[in-house]
Formats: structure tokens, C-alpha cells, sequence
């Protein structure tokens, strides 16, 4: 993988042109490099899979925008939103309209089984476009849906049974 702006993708998605992900009009790089958030902290390649997966999830929201982002994703996207002439550009050009970005659904315990519905919407049209997973395995024995990878920044309980039968849902 490469830098953001690269047309480059990753083998396991050949089923989709590289350049049919987009290429955005701000450097999400340069973005993290300044960022006060936990991006400005990751390492080179943790950023570069990060930006890439972003691409690919503004390419299924470009198609259905019914989608909701892992932890990673989400953090690139706000990023990209802390540009808004540049985000409401990009999502014109790519989506015909502004990917709207809901930051506090799913707090209550109905908005969270809606939003384990659409993750795990989202996860099976990934792995249909992309030809891969859409949450790695960490090996944790939780299968927390928000890709949170230990560190619940969600204040959810990912291992109590109701995660667990959206996820497997």
C-alpha cells in the first residue's frame, strides 16, 4: 500500500479498479501528521492501511451510504472532515451528495443494535467488494464489532451476549 492519493490497491481487491477509489483533495497524511488525536501517534504503515481502508469505505458509502466505520476508519474520517471545503468536494465528486457522518449513534441500547445491524451490513458488502474481512481477528475472544481491539472507546460490553449475536447475526 501507499501513501493517500495512490490509485495503488492492495491485491485482495482486485475486484474493484484501483481507480474507482478516490482519491481525496486533501493530504489525509498531512492531516494525521498535525492531528492532536491517537493517528498522529501511528506508525507509517498503520496509517497507510488506514487511509487505504478509508478510501475503500467512502467507496461503499458511495454506492449505499448505509455504512458504518471501524474504529480506524472513523478517526481518517474525521480527519477528512476537519477539511470541510475539501470533505464537501469530495464527497460531491464521489457520492453526488455529503456522507453524512452521525457521531453519537448508537449510544442508546436500541440506536446500538441498528448500528451492529449496519456494521454488519457493511462488513458482509466489504468482503463481497473487497474480497477481504472487514474486522481482523485479534485473537482477543471478543468479537467487538467496533474494531476497538481491546480498548473499548465505545463503553460497550463486547463480550456480553448481545454484541455477540449481532455479530454473529
Amino acid at each position: 500500500m501507499t501513501r493517500a492519493g495512490s490509485v495503488q490497491v492492495d491485491k485482495a481487491a482486485e475486484s474493484v479498479k484501483a481507480t474507482e477509489l478516490p482519491v481525496f483533495s486533501v493530504d489525509l497524511w498531512e492531516a494525521a501528521r498535525r492531528s492532536e488525536s491517537e493517528v498522529s501517534d501511528w506508525v507509517p504503515e498503520r496509517l497507510d492501511e488506514a487511509i487505504q481502508r478509508y478510501r475503500k469505505f467512502f467507496h461503499l458509502a458511495s454506492m449505499d451510504p448505509g455504512v458504518a466505520p471501524t474504529r480506524d476508519i472513523d478517526l481518517i474520517w474525521h480527519l477528512h472532515m476537519q477539511a470541510p471545503v475539501a470533505y464537501y468536494n469530495d464527497c460531491v465528486r464521489y457520492c453526488g451528495r455529503i456522507l453524512d457522518h452521525d457521531g453519537g449513534f448508537g449510544k442508546t441500547p436500541e440506536e446500538a443494535l441498528v448500528l451492529g445491524q449496519v456494521f454488519s451490513r457493511t462488513a458482509e458488502r466489504w468482503q463481497e467488494v473487497f474480497g477481504e474481512p472487514y474486522v481482523a481477528d485479534t485473537g482477543s475472544g471478543t468479537r467487538c464489532w467496533h474494531d476497538c481491539q481491546n480498548r473499548c472507546w465505545h463503553a460497550c460490553k463486547s463480550v456480553s451476549a448481545d454484541v455477540s449475536a449481532v455479530n454473529s447475526g
